[in-house]
């Protein structure tokens, strides 16, 4: 793609919408979607999302189950953020782990492998102080690089929601941050219910 040339999206490459932004292939890129605003009321939690991703990418952690921000480009649509596309081993864009959850996914884990998969995504937060303000199913996809090797990857709601962001410095409030989205959007998430019973 040239520098400044305008990128055309039409619906054929529209992948989903969320509650803040549509989300397209990249045209060109099988490994980038693009994100565009289409609820400007709402568009603080979008930003947020791009800085902590950049820094987090400048303290040099790991990204293994976070998704890369590749800059800003023009659409017909207006302008659109560039993203990391996820994507299975087959080229099909992963499934969003409330597919697996309500077994509609295919493959679909098992409620037990829905448990380690978000117990093993849950430690590497805290390991990495990894602050997440919104880790609902919606927001994470089931990943798999290769068959039989899944691993989840969160797609939106990265960052630190507090006005005072003293989990931003230091790790005691990140983790205290941390678990108290992790119990909200994952411990008690009607979806995730079986999962977490299935332990007991």
């Amino acid at each position: 793609m040239k520098e400044n040339q305008t990128l055309y999206l039409d619906h054929n490459l529209l992948i989903g919408s969320g509650g803040v932004r549509h989300v397209y292939r990249q045209p060109h890129h099988d490994d980038k979607c693009i994100k565009i605003i289409h609820n400007p009321n709402r568009q603080r939690s979008a930003k947020r999302e791009i800085r902590y991703l950049r820094r987090y990418e400048c303290q040099g952690k790991p990204f293994k189950h976070l998704t890369r921000f590749h800059g800003w480009c023009s659409t017909n649509l207006g302008h659109g953020a560039i993203f990391d596309l996820i994507c299975d081993y087959n080229g099909q864009c992963s499934q969003p782990l409330s597919k697996h959850a309500t077994g509609q996914a295919s493959p679909c884990l098992t409620p037990g492998e829905i448990f380690q998969h978000l117990q093993a995504l849950y430690q590497h937060l805290l390991d990495h102080e990894i602050i997440i303000c919104d880790p609902a199913p919606h927001n994470l996809v089931v990943q798999y690089s290769f068959q039989e090797k899944p691993k989840l990857v969160i797609i939106d709601g990265i960052g630190n929601p507090h006005f005072i962001k003293l989990a931003d410095y230091l790790r005691s409030f990140a983790h205290q941050l941390i678990k108290k989205k992790w119990r909200y959007y994952v411990e008690t998430n009607p979806l995730l219910a079986q999962a977490f019973t299935s332990q007991k």
